[in-house]
């Protein structure tokens, strides 16, 4: 597995060249669920299906533009990819976004690779540590919410939930699943509200969260299954991820309408 860091460096890399192409200068198209997609992540989806093909020929692959859903010839791996994470970010000029590379096998995380090229930053774990481009990172040493935790959460949440006024930290969003993940993954943000993602979203930071000991749970409160979203449905619930206690604490705080409250396991 440590072999896939030197593997999927320059591709990321090449990838992201590509994709900074069309940065700053992006048309779009609306598809038939209503969100956009750019030039930029038909052109990085194309380059990276030919990349993973080449070297992965037997696994399967699901990626995100033009319903890729392909089975492995062999065993149990999938590949996920998200060209563009955070197309409307990309598209307002925001660094935020990111291209994500996912390895499920046997129906778990196993790998993850985030790229944000505006920034130059690269999360990926392997399997079994977490980086951040050169450093080695960690979930949050906080086994408690206070004034300065943060909760990263996606574009609607005001359509969605209620955060009781009892929440002690603060609520930021960067408009991309995977940043927020990885941002939690390794410590820069204490818990991630994520909606009704894809598996393209979910797998590459799930995998930087597993590995450093945090879960990742729908609000009533099962713990997320990738496989049973590698057909491209989404989530059917919302999830939380983190620690579990963080999880555990941060669910007391919020109201979600279209369930009755989880109770804490």
């Amino acid at each position: 597995m440590e072999s896939l860091e030197s593997l999927f460096r320059p591709i990321l890399a090449e990838a992201g060249r590509r994709a900074m192409k069309y940065f700053l200068n992006a048309s779009f198209e609306i598809k038939q669920d209503g969100s956009p997609v750019t030039a930029a992540d038909k052109a990085v989806q194309e380059y990276l299906l030919e990349e993973i093909t080449r070297e992965f020929p037997n696994d399967g692959i699901v990626a995100e533009e033009d319903e890729v859903f392909r089975k492995p010839r062999q065993g149990t791996r999938y590949w996920t990819i998200d060209p563009i994470d955070g197309t409307v970010p990309f598209m307002a000029g925001m660094p935020s976004w990111g291209i994500a590379i996912g390895l499920i096998d046997e129906d778990l995380p196993a790998a993850g690779f985030i790229y944000l090229p505006a920034t130059g930053d690269l999360f990926y774990t392997t399997g079994a540590q977490v980086w951040r481009n050169s450093e080695l990172r960690s979930l949050t040493e906080d086994d408690s919410l206070h004034q300065n935790s943060i909760l990263v959460t996606h574009a609607r949440p005001h359509q969605r939930y209620t955060l009781q006024e009892s929440f002690p930290g603060r609520v930021f969003g960067l408009g991309t699943a995977s940043a927020h993940l990885s941002l939690v993954a390794t410590g820069g943000a204490h818990v991630v509200l994520i909606g009704h993602d894809k598996v393209w979203d979910l797998a590459p930071g799930y995998a930087m969260l597993s590995a450093n000991g945090g879960i990742l749970c729908y609000l009533d409160g099962r713990r997320c299954d990738l496989s049973d979203l590698l057909d491209g449905r989404p989530a059917p619930l919302p999830m939380l991820g983190g620690s579990e206690a963080l999880v555990e604490e941060t669910l007391t705080h919020l109201d979600y309408w279209s369930i009755s409250k989880p109770q804490s396991r």
